[in-house]
């Protein structure tokens, strides 16, 4: 690693996020977290090309469970700006027809359900917005925000069939073989039309958050 280099650095820091949060060490994790974040929010696109960028998705992610963002203004930011680089990180890892996938496709799109699935409520509003009309009575918001709240959870599954359709039995991963068996048996009756309807609405968030990211 160059310590010269501003990426290697931030990667390097992200790397022991990560690993004391997985071991359970929260104090240590969180004493390094805000040099994460402020790099993150002051150089956004430092790790752009690096199919790694799922990593800051996680450490982002792993800040907002610690409780360490008090605006909510803030904390809509840095969910909408973990989820774009979880699929940038989708985006460069993605294997070419034929060819094995690897790792880091397989921790990018588990970051990004485990956004959608942990964080429903920060993209509910986003998605209310992208299925209604511009003006809406207060029931009407209501009843975009259930439709949103009920879209969400078909996203996520549909990346969880993804994943299985990647890399064996779900890659092993216990959890996501739980919420794909969940969603199936509470929704014995979805449509292939709902699961494209939701794949649609999915490209449109990933489309309206990269137009806020770059601006």
């Amino acid at each position: 690693m160059n310590q010269n280099n501003p990426e290697d650095v931030l990667l390097a820091v992200i790397n022991k996020v990560l690993e004391f949060s997985g071991e359970g060490k929260q104090a240590k994790a969180q004493h390094i977290l805000p040099f994460v974040y402020e790099s993150v929010m002051q150089y956004p696109q430092l790790l752009w090309d690096n199919k790694e960028i799922w990593k800051i998705a996680k450490a982002l992610l792993v800040m907002h469970h610690y409780d360490m963002i008090d605006d909510e203004d803030e904390e809509i930011k840095m969910l909408q700006m973990a989820f774009v680089f979880s699929q940038r990180a989708i985006e460069l890892s993605a294997p070419n027809e034929g060819d094995a996938a690897d790792e880091d496709y397989f921790h990018a799109l588990h970051t990004q359900i485990m956004l959608l699935s942990s964080c429903q409520d920060y993209y509910t509003t986003t998605i209310a917005d992208l299925c209604s009309k511009p003006e809406m009575t207060d029931e009407e918001r209501l009843i975009a925000n259930r439709i949103a709240n009920r879209i969400i959870p078909v996203i996520a599954y549909n990346m969880i069939v993804k994943v299985d359709d990647t890399f064996e039995d779900f890659h092993n991963d216990s959890l996501l073989a739980e919420m794909c068996n969940k969603f199936e048996l509470e929704n014995p009756d979805i449509t292939p039309k709902q699961l494209d309807d939701a794949i649609k609405i999915h490209k449109m968030l990933i489309r309206t958050y990269l137009e806020h990211f770059k601006k």
